[in-house]
């Protein structure tokens, strides 16, 4: 009772302070369901009293302006902090509440991305992303959704479950007290899915020291419904059958047909390793027949189905999964993962016809030692097909989650300034499949932030077709070393880094300077690349051949250093948009007539990530 007043007293005097109500901001309690009541009923009194003193109507609902051109749905859309946005963001609306991304048309392979990108597959870098046209900083690459998601155990208190919404207003689960939601939506939804399973064995799966990720695994599973799930399982199974029968194929087609070995047929004591021969030749035909028989199964399964309308998306459970590097171990482990979580659905009612485990067969302990009721000496029923395929689909997902999901989090500011002592909060992981296929690169052209649910993917360095676009898994070269950027991507992604930053070992920023920047040769086409320490002379491209002047470029530098610190004063004055501007325009200069390491353009682009992080999910402490 004390504590909602407090709550209450809190509210009053928030709407004294500002313009709107929307700044009542509600301290969420683990135990909402129990004073969800008293709260609901403070608040709307609060709310009806600071209208009228405004002289709103009492059944008028107040909703909050997005800025022009945005498109996603307010209920996906909770930032704290919510600025016009001056740069084109967003162009076009849908109706349906999908926003279409920025700098040209739609990818029509990514749903989510710009035209300005495709994914190209190389037997080095797997799939990856390319810049298909010309691409400046601060140009939105992607925008999407998450396939799945899941807050730390730590925000459940003070953010939504579903949309990850700080909580003002919360809405309690109706069955248990460890979760809130953000208003009826976010709830109604939740419990039509996931929560309606994860509810009962929520405390367990928080107790039991799980990772996040393996929460992610089990939310992939819950949020489909074990029909789905099926589904998926067969795509993927179809897939790989006519991967592997593809690959026998091309095989057969190079190995010339098989005839009768004579020596083979000259008595029953041939050789053996004639015999070997024979048995291989009779294996191979056995498993083409055995792949033609399995696809015209598949087949045949799926004309059954003609009236089924309902499509699955098996696009993200493709992503890499490093299987065939995985050690025994590594499966042992996941695979014991993997049978708590269906032994956790099985409890929980996702299957239909559930197999019955020890006690609810009957299973009862008689001095020291277990006895069956029903059937002596078996302890347990082997799981139905159903419950294994959902189990090979956890492992799966166990699996690519390790090198595909993403960190989401929001930006922290103080009360004092937005930039100084701001920092990134993370609040949980998801997975975003066309952000997964991004590669790494120690000097990342992009950045990201979230705005609700949604990842943005925005340049901050200019990009010309045919580059790779590479976002950053963690070891940037400004912050770590060569030797430790290493370590850290082999044993955690399980791949050896070639980016430019390790093939030139680029200082730390520490030892960084402005000197060690490149000029590029003004030559049309040409990819020479000459030292900042140039006399004023006339000099011979070692590349094109030609005569060059890079005065020109030294004076652009110039201007480019003048512009970040222009831009660096409008951060420091908190003219958001100015400074983003004004950064935009700097660095795009200077990729066109410099390469780096340049330690200037460096902090410009940090400044910038910081920039437009502050579009995104934000909270700033309130001044005491």
């Amino acid at each position: 009772m004390a504590c909602a007043r407090e709550v209450l007293l809190n509210a009053v005097r928030a709407c004294t302070r500002t313009e709107s109500a929307k700044g009542i901001t509600w301290r969420v309690l683990l135990n909402v369901q129990r004073r969800k009541s008293e709260l609901e009923k403070g608040y709307f009194l609060v709310l009806s009293s600071h209208r009228k003193i405004r002289g709103e109507k009492e059944g008028k609902k107040r909703s909050r302006a997005f800025p022009p051109g945005f498109s996603i749905p307010l209920a996906e859309y909770r930032a704290q902090r919510v600025y016009p946005l001056k740069l084109n963001m967003y162009v076009g609306n849908s109706g349906d509440g999908d926003g279409t991304p920025l700098n040209g048309a739609v990818n029509s392979e990514l749903r989510w991305s710009s035209g300005a990108l495709e994914i190209r597959e190389t037997t080095t870098a797997g799939k990856h992303a390319v810049a298909t046209a010309e691409i400046h900083p601060g140009d939105i690459l992607l925008v999407e959704p998450p396939l799945a998601g899941c807050l730390l155990p730590e925000f459940y208190g003070t953010h939504c479950q579903h949309c990850y919404a700080r909580l003002r207003a919360p809405v309690g689960c109706p069955n248990c007290s460890c979760v809130a939601f953000c208003g009826k939506k976010c709830r109604e939804i939740a419990m039509a899915t996931y929560h309606k399973y994860e509810c009962k064995v929520l405390a367990l799966l928080i107790g039991s020291g799980m990772s996040v990720l393996s929460m992610v695994a089990l939310r992939m599973v819950t949020q489909e419904g074990p029909r789905k799930c099926l589904k998926i399982y067969e795509e993927l199974k179809k897939n790989d059958v006519e991967r592997v029968a593809m690959l026998l194929a091309a095989t057969s087609t190079t190995t010339p047909t098989a005839t009768p070995d004579t020596h083979d047929m000259k008595s029953p004591a041939s050789s053996k390793s004639a015999k070997r021969r024979i048995r291989r030749r009779k294996l191979k035909e056995s498993r083409r027949e055995e792949i033609k028989k399995t696809l015209m199964e598949e087949k045949g399964t799926k004309e059954s189905r003609e009236g089924d309308d309902e499509s699955v998306d098996v696009a993200p459970y493709n992503l890499v999964t490093h299987a065939d590097k995985r050690t025994s171990r590594d499966f042992l482990q996941r695979s014991l993962m993997a049978a708590f979580l269906l032994k956790c659905l099985q409890r929980v009612g996702f299957f239909a016809n559930p197999t019955p485990d020890d006690e609810n067969r009957g299973m009862h302990r008689t001095r020291g030692s277990y006895t069956n009721i029903g059937n002596f000496g078996e302890f347990a029923e082997v799981p139905g097909v159903e419950e294994i395929t959902v189990a090979a689909l956890l492992l799966r997902n166990l699996q690519l989650l390790q090198f595909n999901a993403h960190e989401f989090f929001e930006t922290r500011m103080s009360a004092e300034h937005r930039f100084h002592g701001s920092r990134p909060v993370y609040l949980g992981v998801a997975i975003y499949p066309s952000v997964a296929r991004f590669n790494h690169d120690c000097y990342p052209a992009v950045t990201r932030y979230f705005i609700g649910r949604h990842i943005v993917i925005r340049a901050i360095r200019g990009l010309r077709p045919g580059d790779v676009i590479a976002e950053n898994y963690g070891p940037i070269f400004t912050k770590r070393t060569l030797a430790e950027r290493q370590r850290t991507l082999t044993g955690r992604y399980w791949f050896q880094c070639t980016c430019k930053a390790c093939q030139e070992d680029w200082p730390c920023f520490e030892n960084l300077t402005n000197d060690s920047v490149k000029l590029r040769c003004p030559t049309v086409g040409c990819g020479g690349l000459h030292l900042r320490s140039w006399q004023g002379k006339p000099i011979k491209c070692p590349d094109c051949q030609k005569k060059i002047c890079l005065e020109d470029r030294l004076a652009c530098l110039r201007e480019c250093e003048a512009l970040y610190e222009r831009g660096l004063a409008s951060m420091e004055n908190e003219r958001v948009d100015e400074a983003i501007e004004t950064l935009c325009d700097a660095l795009k200069r200077f990729h066109q007539v410099a390469y780096p390491p340049h330690r200037d353009t460096h902090l410009a682009e940090i400044a910038l990530s910081s920039c437009l992080a502050d579009y995104g999910n934000t909270w700033r402490l309130a001044a005491l």
